[in-house]
């Protein structure tokens, strides 16, 4: 038995090894991409203390793109400044801008898209560069079966170092003094098992990722909640919109126990006030509900509920993989054991010329007692 699931280890490796290396390195590049680009283009500025209360954001933003119309706000998070979504007439996409909570002062542009080499990396990770030639969705599925056949290779690396109950400890061992071949087995073993409880949740999560809508229906769910239509419109079309404070301060009262993270104007007339919350202990940063709110009485038409499964399901799904439920201090662990594949990578080519050096040698010394005999 441990003979086949050696070859099979050893084949999936051998096989799907680069991709697999090429997959996790650049997810844990992607790991410190806010890191990088804080350092690259800072911001400039330091957020002042206190917080001037959302009306008075609102009131500069608009005052100083009076052509825009502010039509989303993000409260402070990781940068510590207000983020206020900006459009044109008509709805048009007009980009977002920072905001000081202390004073209010409105400056600056928040970056959108990702910049240079991590939109790259993003889609070498996501994707693996495939989008323009076998489509979105194919490349996402091929991304998916790089993360079964590292699942694979995960289980029967387990199964190999696996020492037994008694002898568990010896599995930890690290060996030094022993040559090349003992030292990079030992290391390889070592490494490899420490990060696997690691590499099993990213590697799981993203697979899961990878076919994000399809596994729901696979087990008879929709891939997302059904918002019914009635909470996307307004009742009262023709009155005009409350104040946003007027928004903050209902649904503080409301959800008391719940953080406000973002609230969503109406872009046309008629349409309802979308406020997202963070509700307990969620995997994401940012909201995990969301309460639609008529935009001229203030009436709750409809509240998501975190703790339906699906909503559960989506959440998790992208928290476990993206690391956005511990932290910085998360996000570290993900990016050192998301690099351990390159270690073991380069410690399996090692042990295999080893071995391949020792065949040869052995292979030559039977020729020649041969050609001696």
């Amino acid at each position: 038995m441990r003979k086949i699931v050696l070859t099979i280890h050893l084949f999936l490796s051998l096989i799907l090894g680069i991709f697999v290396v090429v997959t996790c390195t650049s997810g844990s590049l992607l790991m410190i991409e806010p890191d990088v680009e804080r350092f690259v283009h800072p911001i400039g500025q330091q957020p002042t203390p206190g917080d001037v209360g959302v009306k008075v954001i609102q009131q500069q933003a608009d005052a100083m793109n009076p052509n825009l119309k502010s039509d989303r706000i993000e409260w402070p998070a990781q940068d510590g400044f207000y983020h206020i979504h900006l459009t044109k007439e008509g709805g048009k996409d007009a980009g977002l801008v920072y905001a000081d909570p202390g004073t209010g002062k409105v400056f600056g542009k928040v970056q959108q898209e990702r910049r240079e080499p991590f939109a790259t990396i993003y889609n070498l990770h996501r994707y693996f560069l495939l989008t323009d030639v076998i489509g979105k969705q194919q490349a996402a599925y091929f991304v998916g079966f790089l993360g079964i056949g590292l699942l694979l290779i995960l289980l029967t690396g387990i199964y190999l170092w696996w020492p037994g109950l008694r002898k568990w400890a010896l599995g930890f061992r690290f060996i030094r003094n022993r040559g090349k071949l003992a030292y990079n087995m030992s290391l390889h073993k070592l490494v490899g098992i420490i990060s696997i409880p690691v590499l099993l949740i990213i590697t799981l999560t993203g697979v899961v990722n990878a076919y994000e809508k399809s596994i729901p229906v696979w087990f008879g769910f929709t891939a997302k909640d059904t918002i019914p239509a009635s909470a996307l419109q307004s009742k009262s079309k023709d009155q005009p919109m409350i104040g946003i404070e007027n928004v903050v301060s209902l649904v503080e009262k409301s959800y008391p126990e719940s953080t406000l993270t973002k609230i969503q104007l109406p872009l046309k007339p008629g349409q309802s006030i979308q406020v997202g919350l963070k509700e307990g202990f969620g995997a994401s940063n940012s909201n995990n509900t969301t309460v639609y709110m008529d935009a001229s009485t203030g009436d709750i038409l409809y509240k998501t509920n975190p703790d339906l499964s699906i909503n559960l399901y989506n959440t998790w799904r992208k928290g476990l993989h993206f690391a956005t439920w511990g932290g910085e201090a998360t996000k570290l662990i993900y990016f050192v054991f998301g690099m351990t594949p390159l270690l073991l990578m380069f410690t399996g080519i090692i042990m295999w010329q080893i071995k391949a050096r020792a065949r040869r040698r052995n292979a030559k010394k039977k020729t020649n007692e041969a050609i001696a005999a």
